[in-house]
């Protein structure tokens, strides 16, 4: 796994190499979304899956409540985490090598880079030996790395994002059914809300959504890894951001962003002492 992590991280790092390989695999690329695509369709129908049978019983189970969503920005602050520790939160990635320093837990976990899960394996057996919050992986780690039995996976559609796009990246779609399909935003982020919105929050705060990766630092706590393509992650990211704002306004949804700072203008601002009345 390391050695095929290092050629890809050197193929995305040479923008000419990167799209040639890109192009050359598009029809591997199509035919894996097919598969994917009718295997969504199918669960959609009613065909159960055991691997993701879990997934329904969060249906709606938060209806109407609010919650937060923590992403891994150089803003956020172990404050802030500290002051939303009895709220219901989403964590991801790296949010989990901050619990040597705060009280917080996450009351959902959430990780779908295959490689970022490399970088964080012992970290998350250890930051969840006791099952205190649920660990949800998406299939692509399920079904390439050996992990955890007690982890969940998540069906993930990687949309046309493998393929390559002359503008940077390719289309947008969001799913109100985890069971059957979570869709890509080049973002953990992303399906994070979809979950969210899946569980019936009518309200998401988010902490930590910088969507500034030109910077030195990066991410709150340094792990060792590093995008090749950062210097365009924030663009697609807040583009993603920006169609989720369609979405969520069309089911009802007030998103609401709460990082201190960052590029992000998409959702309306308020400080997370406003939303907590402190």
């Amino acid at each position: 796994m390391s050695f095929l992590f290092s050629i890809k991280q050197s193929i995305k790092k040479n923008a000419c190499l990167d799209s040639l390989v890109r192009i050359l695999l598009t029809p591997k690329f199509n035919h894996q979304y097919k598969i994917t695509d009718m295997n969504a369709l199918q669960r959609s129908k009613g065909f159960v899956e055991k691997k993701y049978i879990w997934i329904k019983k969060y249906k709606n189970s938060h209806l109407g409540e609010r919650c937060f969503v923590v992403a891994t920005g150089p803003s956020l602050t172990m404050t802030d985490l500290e002051l939303i520790k009895d709220e219901y939160s989403f964590g991801m990635n790296s949010t989990l090598l901050c619990f040597d320093k705060t009280t917080w837990r996450p009351s959902f976990y959430m990780i779908q880079d295959e490689n970022v899960y490399e970088k964080l394996k012992v970290e998350i057996n250890e930051a969840n030996d006791n099952n205190s919050f649920p660990v949800v992986i998406s299939d692509v780690i399920a079904n390439e790395i050996d992990c955890e039995a007690r982890f969940k996976s998540f069906p993930y559609h990687f949309l046309d994002h493998k393929k390559y796009h002359k503008n940077g990246f390719g289309e947008f779609k969001f799913s109100d059914d985890c069971y059957s399909i979570v869709y890509d935003g080049y973002s953990i982020t992303f399906s994070i809300l979809q979950f969210a919105c899946y569980m019936g929050f009518k309200e998401i705060y988010l902490l930590g959504s910088d969507c500034n990766y030109n910077q030195k630092k990066s991410h709150f706590i340094d792990y060792g890894f590093h995008d090749p393509k950062a210097a365009i992650a924030g663009d697609k990211i807040i583009t993603a951001h920006s169609e989720f704002k369609k979405y969520a306004d069309s089911i009802g949804v007030k998103v609401v962003n709460c990082t201190r700072g960052g590029m992000l203008e998409v959702y309306p601002r308020m400080s997370l002492e406003e939303v907590l009345e402190v």
